[in-house]
């Protein structure tokens, strides 16, 4: 298996330098060069396969010999041992053919544990390989980080830099990131939002400021991000239909790669009928995929939180596709956003896109009645973000026949205060926490700032 960047040019990286990145080198992300298409009876023959094993048969192709069987079979199974299910990810019902795959079951509660915890096991043993230093470096707007910090605990041989929004975490978020290993871990907070943290980690990434020290991107512009996720899609597609089956899924938006593994688990072989784009009012996604126009815009604070922000990195990883893998069109369109914030594709690209994808945004004031009246007539209890990915599901799927799969992304308990107001959450909320003292922040946009903080503290620990 070798992959190629999304932006052209010759060079074929293996599965090992691909998950030793940041980026590619001409500033684009890898792709696999080619898929792995499976057989209706490959698939169906998976279907008594437990977890684990499922994820070896789906990933094991995008390896290649960069890890042997013995090697990657442990790897895997090791990524899921601290999940708090033994389904990993079960299947709840809460309607006629309506389901959420919980995704929420791993050591930090939310689906953001998927990817952290298989990436950090293939970053340490490509470290352990090659022996060399890395610096693990992302944006996130809470779970993202949270996930990739406890993942990252027990791999020596990376150090973290979190870059985040100084006013844009919940607290508890906040509190975790607070209490790593300052040996280990460099908080970078930026007076901007989200959007801000990702334009700053990508310009970074583009110029590295570490002679010597390996940048590794903890976001899933790195494509381990992405191969996580196409298990999900598999996974609940056996539990109900056996692999034969066409399902349908709706997938609260919080991360484009999720939406993106959905078109490769299509193009690998899976009967997936539709998949839905949910938003939240801040609905960029949304109006691409049904204006065909997206832009960067100001962001509104939700209940909804880790859906607020409108830069979504594998956007480009899913143009490339549409327009068959043409790097010198994928490059322009990009850079074309780079520079005005704002694009639209192709009609016959466009319209390629919507064979599989719809797209729905959800109105606060319907977030709220859809946790409670799900709770009033099924007795469950789910987060905000399902609570988007369920809606848009029942109002716009597209087969009553065709089971339809709503990502559950994040444990309710992550949001108990907003449950208890509801009167759907019969725990005791957990108490405020203290916040420590933040440190210094970067101003929005300062690459240099960002660059010298780095440069400071890789002098402090040499």
């Amino acid at each position: 298996m070798h992959y190629v960047s999304t932006r052209g040019g010759d060079r074929r990286a293996d599965f090992r330098s691909v998950v030793l990145s940041g980026l590619a080198e001409n500033a684009g992300l890898y792709v696999p060069a080619s898929l792995p298409v499976f057989t209706e009876k490959q698939i169906a023959s998976w279907s008594w396969l437990p977890f684990d094993e499922l994820v070896w048969r789906v990933i094991s192709p995008f390896v290649g010999s960069s890890i042997d069987e013995s090697t990657l079979r442990a790897l895997l199974s090791d990524s899921y041992q601290q999940f708090k299910h033994r389904a990993i990810t079960p299947l709840e019902q809460i309607g006629h053919n309506e389901w959420i795959l919980q995704l929420f079951h791993g050591p930090t509660g939310s689906s953001k544990d998927f990817a952290a915890q298989l990436q950090s096991r293939l970053v340490g043993h490509f470290l352990e390989e090659v022996g060399q230093e890395a610096l693990v470096v992302g944006a996130t707007n809470g779970d993202t980080g949270v996930a990739a910090l406890e993942a990252f605990a027990n791999c020596p041989a990376a150090r973290m830099a979190i870059v985040y929004p100084r006013d844009g975490l919940a607290p508890e978020q906040l509190s975790a990131l607070q209490a790593a290993d300052p040996q280990r871990v460099q908080l970078l907070p930026v007076d901007g939002n989200f959007d801000d943290c990702q334009t700053l980690v990508s310009r970074l990434l583009r110029d590295w400021p570490l002679d010597g020290v390996l940048p590794i991107c903890f976001n899933s512009t790195n494509w381990v991000g992405v191969l996580a996720q196409i298990v999900f899609y598999f996974h609940a597609a056996l539990q109900l239909g056996g692999g034969s089956r066409p399902v349908g899924f709706s997938v609260p938006a919080a991360s484009s790669a999720e939406i993106y593994a959905g078109y490769i688990a299509q193009k690998m072989g899976l009967p997936i009928n539709q998949v839905i784009i949910s938003t939240n009012s801040n609905d960029a996604l949304h109006q691409f995929f049904h204006c065909n126009r997206y832009s960067t815009r100001m962001t509104d604070r939700t209940v909804s939180p880790a859906m607020d922000f409108s830069l979504f990195s594998n956007l480009e990883r899913f143009i490339w596709e549409v327009y068959e893998h043409d790097g010198g069109s994928t490059k322009a369109l990009m850079e074309h956003f780079e520079s005005c914030g704002e694009m639209s594709i192709g009609n016959p690209q466009w319209l390629r896109a919507r064979v599989l994808f719809d797209s729905y945004a959800v109105h606060e004031s319907q977030v709220r009645a859809e946790v409670v009246e799900l709770f009033q007539e099924t007795g469950s209890a789910i987060d905000p973000h399902t609570a988007v990915g369920v809606l848009a599901g029942r109002l716009h799927r597209r087969s009553l026949g065709a089971p339809m799969v709503t990502f559950g992304q994040v444990a309710p308990a992550k949001s108990a205060a907003l449950l208890a107001e509801l009167g759907v959450w019969q725990t005791s909320v957990p108490s405020a926490v203290e916040e420590r003292p933040r440190p210094p922040y970067l101003a929005k946009g300062d690459l240099d700032a960002l660059c010298q903080a780095l440069r400071l503290a890789q002098q402090r620990l040499a």
